[in-house]
């Protein structure tokens, strides 16, 4: 791109340093239609080269906003990603401490309901030894009242065994 103008700025530079010069004087004699062409040609370059940098500079600065924007996106990406990340972690460990709580209360209520329940059948086997007590008693009653009776207490009539206290 600066090489076409550096080129023709060169061939201006031999040119001058080239040319005769004026006796005792410090102009020099120079082809003017040569050095106007060369001229001509360091215009065109240099405009050349210019509309060439204008062009890099745009796809530069859009190439620039292109990658500030992709790289903004990243960041709000990655913001919105430790946002996240953050509060499933809170919600992980809020679902562990009620999972453990829920845990907890599950087991009191289990031994609790096994209390209540072992409550409930030691009172029912209560209930049956005190009806079997009054059965046995009324059993034993009416066995001896049937052995003073009959005279089934003597060692001779043995038909029934005789119950221990």
């Amino acid at each position: 791109m600066v090489d076409r103008t550096e080129g023709v700025l060169n061939q201006l530079r031999e040119v001058v340093a080239g040319a005769k010069s004026v006796p005792m004087s410090a102009s020099c004699m120079i082809n003017r239609a040569e050095l106007l062409s060369l001229i001509d040609k360091a215009m065109v370059a240099l405009a050349e080269d210019v509309q060439e940098a204008h062009r890099v500079t745009a796809t530069s600065l859009e190439t620039l906003e292109r990658a500030h924007a992709e790289a903004q996106q990243i960041v709000a990406a990655a913001e919105d990603r430790a946002v996240y990340l953050a509060t499933q972690d809170q919600v992980f460990e809020e679902a562990q401490r009620k999972a453990t709580a829920l845990e907890q209360k599950a087991l009191a209520d289990a031994e609790a309901l096994r209390r209540e329940a072992d409550s409930y059948v030691d009172s029912r086997i209560a209930t049956f030894e005190a009806s079997l007590h009054k059965t046995m008693s009324q059993v034993r009653t009416m066995r001896e009242r049937l052995a003073r009776r009959s005279s089934l207490d003597d060692d001779s009539t043995r038909a029934l065994p005789k119950l221990e206290d």
